[in-house]
């Protein structure tokens, strides 16, 4: 019986190239599971927080879209009051047709009637104006003239006589101290004007609201001012119901009867800027 000699060769791990595993440790095993949990962590709060910044973008969105809405829709009520109220412009800007008129009326009538300019205010007057002008106690375009041209009657011949004012307030002929106050003193008249337009720029209503008790009750009492406007011959419209023609009478009806009050010395100072105010 022969034996057979040989060599067995044991091939080691290490000549596959690889090396040795060594088992994980418990240690190793926590600390992964912490790195994961932290990267699952991390992945959880930057979804949380693009969900977050995505809502406020929506809501902020969602709001600007409502307040362009919302500024639109005012500016559209702001449009129609404007035009509703023909507030100094049909185009709802002040450098429109009926502002540039009302602006030049107080231009040219800041003084009053001008014999100088007289012919350039009528020409005014009756461009922005016509017959069917109407205003709270008088019609057409030729009374506003008439009324402008009254005022500067009264005016120039009450700059040094009391027969203008007593013309005006007649309840003042036999009350001497009560007309002293009132030719004594500056009466400044606090005056609202209306002006209404048509399409065409053309004045429809023209009216003016004399605060005469107020100007009045400045200098005197609540109670002398009613007793000055009784009877009086000028409404709180501005209309003069009396002439110079009136003022004349008065003067002769005075020098008859003797009256006190013509008597009397001329006050330089008498003026009725009031009338003008």
């Amino acid at each position: 019986m022969a034996a057979v000699a040989g060599i067995v060769a044991v091939v080691p791990p290490s000549a596959h190239g690889k090396p040795p595993t060594r088992p994980k440790r418990p240690q190793d095993e926590e600390a992964d599971e912490k790195v994961l949990r932290r990267r699952q962590q991390y992945k959880f709060h930057q979804r949380r927080h693009r969900a977050k910044q995505k809502e406020k973008m929506a809501t902020l969105t969602h709001d600007v879209q409502h307040l362009v809405a919302e500024i639109e829709q005012l500016n559209r009520k702001r449009q129609k009051l404007i035009v509703d109220r023909n507030c100094f412009s049909s185009r709802g800007t002040d450098t429109g047709v009926p502002a540039r008129l009302t602006m030049e009326y107080f231009r040219l009538f800041e003084y009053g009637i001008s014999p100088y300019n007289l012919p350039q205010q009528e020409q005014f007057l009756r461009s922005i104006m016509t017959a069917k002008t109407v205003g709270p106690d008088y019609t057409g375009v030729e009374t506003v003239i008439m009324l402008w041209k009254r005022f500067s009657d009264f005016y120039v011949y009450s700059r040094c006589r009391k027969d203008g004012v007593l013309t005006l307030f007649p309840a003042l002929r036999y009350n001497i101290d009560l007309l002293q106050k009132v030719i004594g003193a500056m009466l400044v008249v606090p005056v609202q004007y209306r002006f209404e337009f048509d399409a065409n720029g053309v004045v429809t209503w023209f009216s003016a609201d004399w605060d005469l008790i107020s100007a009045l009750n400045a200098i005197v009492s609540l109670v002398d001012a009613a007793s000055i406007l009784s009877d009086a011959n000028i409404s709180k419209t501005g209309q003069i119901r009396s002439t110079v023609e009136d003022i004349r009478q008065s003067c002769n009806v005075q020098d008859d009867v003797g009256s006190p009050v013509q008597q009397a010395a001329a006050d330089p100072r008498h003026s009725v800027d009031f009338l003008l105010s």
